[in-house]
């Protein structure tokens, strides 16, 4: 009938509106949940933003409110540009040595202003503590042939990062020092050598002592070696002690042209940040694994004991010198197989520690390089250095993760790297925790 189907298009209209009628609040409630997580992801950005701004000034060698507050917002303009929280307001506070900043933004929302009466505004806040004592760090670099392409270039960027963090341009009324030990089949001690391994006599020598040296190989054939101005390690009761080298010289280091010694040299303590990222990017990697040896040379650097033998500004303070810390950082891929006897690799070394043929017939009096570097490690910590460890694509042997593993102050400590990417981000987060400086909240 014509009154039914007139009815039914009513009915349909009316469906109709109720519908649209029903999809409104949906909207609403749609676009306010929207709102929500923008105002959730603004809030976040805020706090980041607020975090490194609060770090920076913290670093800088602002003293003044105002100081802080013009490195901060700085950094607050950077990581916002381009966010939805748009900065209203900040504060930057130094009390002692904690610097408290907060910041206020805003966020346009799309719909919950309706019932907000504005913009949404957006808090955040951060504590550091600044920086407040000395350090003296060593950088022990693998710089061995299983470093050669991509790996040393990433070593170089993460160690320059490093530097470039921990060494401040204000060395007053704190410093910050940095020490660089490179190590292959030895350490390079560059002119310093006489001093710490002794003088060698003129001419062949069929004893460790003399200008060249000429050895029995493990084949029971001669070999004759000169000397270098690497080292080895050193034997007897001070073996694994930072014993003044006066008292207890260090190993002699006879190489064979198969395995010359590395050209990279030791840098004492130094905050000449320049020369120090010039170092860095010097270094070549070439050799064998006397990973022992670097390890000891970190402690070292670090240690009052040799002292004497570097310029003023890079001796080590006293162990125990107040608002001090002494710091090691060891970098390695993990192939330690390199020992010496006489100053000449021995023939209990693994492999890749060079031709067999150039291993002298005896074997190694203090034991395998990993045992050796677990005795200095050990020995080190006790003395109060912090050491931290980085094992960077580490090889596939237990022996080379336990090392990595038990040197360091404890797991918070260890670092293990795969690609040059991480290894950067190993050495910034070593780096800032050098520098004391920890968001509290």
């Amino acid at each position: 009938m014509a009154w039914a189907g007139a009815f039914g298009r009513r009915e349909d209209g009316a469906i109709a509106v109720q519908a649209a009628l029903a999809a409104v609040p949906l909207m609403v409630m749609t676009l306010g949940m929207v709102d929500i997580s923008r105002a959730s992801n603004a809030k976040r950005q805020l706090q980041d933003a607020l975090d490194a701004a609060t770090l920076a000034a913290a670093r800088s060698t602002a003293t003044t409110d105002t100081q802080l507050k013009t490195v901060g917002d700085g950094v607050l303009a950077a990581d916002l540009y381009g966010t939805e929280a748009a900065l209203t307001a900040s504060t930057f506070r130094l009390t002692d040595n904690k610097i408290t900043a907060t910041a206020t933004a805003t966020m346009t929302p799309f719909i919950a202003g309706l019932w907000m009466d504005g913009d949404m505004v957006l808090n955040a806040d951060a504590e550091v503590t600044r920086n407040s004592y000395s350090v003296e760090v060593a950088l022990v670099l693998d710089v061995t042939g299983s470093m050669k392409g991509t790996k040393i270039t990433g070593l170089r960027s993460a160690a320059e990062e490093l530097v470039n963090i921990v060494v401040q341009d204000v060395q007053t009324p704190y410093y910050s020092k940095v020490a660089i030990v490179p190590y292959s089949m030895g350490v390079n001690v560059g002119s310093y050598a006489g001093s710490v391994r002794g003088s060698v006599s003129s001419g062949t020598c069929t004893t460790s002592g003399c200008q060249k040296y000429r050895f029995v190989n493990r084949y029971g054939n001669n070999k004759t070696f000169s000397i270098s101005n690497c080292v080895s390690e050193r034997t007897g009761a001070d073996a694994f002690t930072d014993t003044a080298p006066s008292t207890a010289p260090l190993g002699r280091n006879y190489p064979s042209t198969n395995n010359p010694c590395l050209t990279n040299a030791i840098t004492p303590l130094s905050s000449d940040k320049a020369d120090l990222k010039a170092k860095v990017a010097a270094l070549q990697a070439a050799g064998s694994t006397a990973g022992h040896v670097g390890v000891g040379w970190g402690w070292y650097l670090v240690s009052p004991n040799f002292g004497y033998l570097w310029p003023e500004a890079s001796r080590p303070a006293d162990y125990g010198t107040r608002d001090l810390l002494k710091v090691v950082v060891l970098m390695t891929d993990g192939e330690y197989n390199s020992a010496y006897c006489d100053g000449v690799i021995a023939k209990s070394s693994t492999e890749g520690s060079g031709e067999l043929a150039d291993h002298i017939g005896c074997d190694a009096p203090n034991g395998s390089a990993f045992d050796q570097a677990t005795n200095l490690c050990a020995n080190m910590k006790a003395a109060g250095v912090v050491v931290y460890t980085v094992g960077f694509e580490i090889v596939n042997d237990q022996r080379a993760r336990d090392l990595v593993s038990n040197c360091a102050t404890d797991a918070k400590h260890v670092y293990m790297p795969t690609g040059s990417t991480a290894l950067k981000e190993a050495f910034r987060a070593i780096a800032t925790d050098i520098n004391a400086l920890r968001l509290s909240r």
